[in-house]
């Protein structure tokens, strides 16, 4: 698949995905607003009806004590008699303050009984106050006037309000509305003074606060009210959503983190496959060099036009086995990658000195560093180097190593290969002052088929293997490997090895 069509569906994949993941935010934004307002209205309801219930139990409170001083000097003849009594009084500024009073009297067997209740704003009823029916009603007809007139005598706000009271009206409003949440409150007065809260309450600017005028049917409204809040206020109207805004929100996310996983694979896949080009193409032009010259060696050798004599058939085979040799490693290399991502690869562990494979690595190396008016210098100072390791591959790791230090070097290379002991084990670093390695390519420096751009040196030559290869080594022998590097100053590579033998 071509980078061009790769770009394109993934820009309109994720514009698709955007425009999707909007759609879903704003219908639940919209479904959490509509439920905070519909929460918002049974609160406001839930306070409504307790301040209601609050300001009926004071009336009938005032009622029911005039009744208990004025009940035994009612008449005890049997009878039973109801009437409504509009009560009208002036407040002095045009208005009307008005309100139903249903009166019931009943008597039996020299028992006594009256009621009185108050009617509901709604119910209009037109009866008159009428005080020569009251009087038909009882002897001691003042008494109810008493109760009247107490009616519109406010009493000091504190002998109002009852603490116990208030929370029992606002439970019982609340749940019956549905609303079952832990809620702080607090009264004030007309002052706005407070007067008495939960011990909750505290006034702060992030949440949400209702508040309700007590006792609004006053003629004398003194303007006290009641606040409240609830702290978990957010989590009920998100669990009030259901199922299908939650499920929604996760059926989104999971699509997002499957989009983005699968332009990840995508991705990855392409920049192997790219990467998977240039080893064909690098293995071809490897194999076919040390090919070529086995060729041309083989037509001197049976070119008759060559006498015998002037054929140097030493130099010939010694070119013959070098470069099936080289053929023989590259080839050896590829079958490893093979076998280690099969699984394949068994490593022989024995109990090696350290030392010792790298000073038989070293003295390989060191004509090709003096070549190039080089220096290879050692520092092996570990004063354990008995590891449990794989001789062949442990020499290969080095070998690697010290090959990458030589071919992405200067005109002069300068190598340093050191040995120490720490608390993890056995340390060996390798640093070289070539090119070095930009900050994002290490981080795919140990990538299989993966190689370090060259810049202008162009006689690096390989498959992108040896340092994955490297990689996998140490790691099969529990190791770990990191690389220090910036460009221009060189490179350093660093192993460590455990100690312990292993079982």
């Amino acid at each position: 698949m071509k980078k061009q069509l790769i770009v394109f569906l993934t820009i309109f994949m994720s514009m698709v995905l955007i425009g999707l993941i909007i759609i879903q935010a704003f219908w639940i934004s919209n479904a959490f607003k509509l439920k905070e307002k519909h929460f918002d209205q049974l609160v406001q309801k839930s306070l409504s009806e307790a301040v209601f219930d609050i300001q009926r139990n004071e009336t009938m409170s005032i009622i029911f004590d005039g009744l208990e001083d004025s009940q035994s000097e009612l008449p005890a003849e049997n009878f039973h008699f109801d009437t409504i009594v509009n009560f009208k009084l002036d407040t002095g500024s045009g208005t009307y303050f008005s309100r139903d009073l249903k009166i019931s009297h009943s008597a039996k067997n020299n028992s006594v009984r009256t009621d009185i209740s108050v009617l509901p704003q709604q119910e209009n009823n037109t009866a008159e106050w009428n005080p020569e029916m009251i009087n038909k009603i009882s002897k001691r007809g003042n008494y109810i006037n008493q109760i009247v007139s107490q009616m519109f005598i406010t009493p000091e706000f504190e002998k109002r309000v009852n603490p116990q009271l208030i929370k029992k009206f606002l439970n019982k409003s609340l749940i019956e509305n549905g609303i079952h949440t832990h809620y702080e409150y607090a009264v004030f007065r007309s002052d706005k003074q407070l007067s008495f809260h939960s011990g909750g309450f505290e006034k702060t600017k992030y949440m949400k606060y209702y508040h309700v005028e007590l006792f609004p049917d006053d003629f004398i409204n003194n303007k006290s009210y009641m606040t409240i809040f609830f702290p978990n206020r957010a989590n009920v109207i998100f669990r009030s959503l259901g199922f299908m805004s939650v499920s929604s929100s996760f059926l989104t996310l999971l699509l997002l983190f499957t989009f983005a996983f699968t332009l990840y694979i995508v991705f990855k896949q392409k920049r192997l496959s790219d990467m998977k080009g240039d080893f064909v193409n690098n293995m071809t032009h490897e194999l076919k060099t040390p090919i070529s010259t086995i060729s041309l060696a083989s037509q001197m050798l049976n070119d008759k036009s060559i006498s015998s004599s002037d054929k140097n058939y030493d130099r010939i085979a010694g070119i013959i086995a070098d470069e099936s040799n080289r053929l023989g490693y590259q080839v050896e290399r590829v079958l490893q990658m093979a076998k280690f991502d099969q699984g394949d690869l068994k490593l022989n562990f024995q109990e090696i000195s350290a030392h010792e494979y790298i000073d038989s690595v070293i003295s390989n190396f060191t004509l090709q560093v003096e070549a190039k008016e080089g220096m290879l210098i050692p520092s092996l100072h570990a004063d354990d180097d008995k590891i449990f390791a794989d001789p062949v591959h442990f020499t290969n790791v080095i070998s690697n190593l010290l090959d990458n230090a030589v071919k992405y070097s200067r005109e002069k290379p300068e190598i340093y290969i050191e040995t120490m002991n720490r608390n993890e084990g056995l340390v060996i670093s390798v640093r070289d002052n070539g090119i070095g390695i930009s900050k994002a390519n290490q981080r795919r420096v140990f990538d299989k088929f993966f190689r370090v751009p060259t810049g202008n040196v162009h006689s690096v030559k390989g498959f992108g293997l040896g340092l994955s290869y490297v990689k996998k080594i140490v790691e099969e022998h529990e190791g770990k490997i990191f690389v220090e590097s910036e460009l221009g100053t060189g490179t350093t590579f660093i192993l460590i090895f455990s100690l312990k033998k292993q079982s």
